[in-house]
């Protein structure tokens, strides 16, 4: 079954404000995003808007306002490895994102270069922030907790030639990872992310 969430900005600025997270749109973004755009039905898709203002939406800023106390969810797991990687510093672009909000079952057990394959069918790998975005923004609003045991890959790249990962968002907050693009696990895969039509 095919299910499109998608959140008005009023939503997001209220999740936003309940998560401590200093971000708004202008008049003029209000205008904007009133619509929400089509994207295509294959597949459970979480959509949300970002202002063009997008300084507090970066991993860095997030964590250092949500924390890593699991005990208080949202929360990243702590761990020192992508404290000073320079994605952490890269901010959320402004505009619509559509998320998968699972892992393409055909892409479990594949490595990042599985990526090419999506492409043909108009999707690509998202970025850690949107990922990340996706799953606070969803609990914020639900208290659920997508993406328990998988992890999906990202396009940011990491030391030592290493390719982001995020998921497992559990009770101990959702994890950042870092691995060879080579690299394949049963709990490994690609929520795609799909432009508006």
């Amino acid at each position: 079954m095919s299910l499109t969430i998608s959140l008005t900005v009023e939503q997001v600025e209220e999740r936003f404000y309940q998560l401590g997270i200093p971000s708004g749109f202008t008049p003029a973004e209000r205008e904007q995003f009133a619509t929400t755009p089509v994207v295509a039905p294959q597949g459970s898709y979480f959509g949300f808007p970002t202002p063009a203002d997008n300084s507090a939406l970066t991993l860095y800023k997030l964590r250092s306002v949500l924390g890593t106390d699991p005990s208080h969810q949202p929360a990243f797991f702590d761990h020192p490895w992508y404290a000073d990687e320079p994605f952490m510093q890269t901010p959320c672009s402004a505009g619509w994102h559509f998320i998968l909000m699972d892992v393409l079952p055909e892409s479990i057990y594949q490595s990042y270069d599985y990526a090419r394959r999506v492409k043909p069918r108009g999707m690509e790998v998202p970025s850690a922030i949107e990922v990340v975005l996706m799953l606070f923004l969803h609990y914020g609003g639900t208290q659920e907790q997508l993406r328990l045991r998988k992890h999906t890959w990202c396009y940011d790249r990491a030391s030592l030639e290493r390719q982001v990962t995020v998921g497992a968002f559990g009770r101990n907050g959702v994890f950042l990872s870092g691995h060879p693009s080579g690299y394949a696990s049963r709990g490994l895969g690609i929520c795609a992310k799909r432009h508006p039509e």
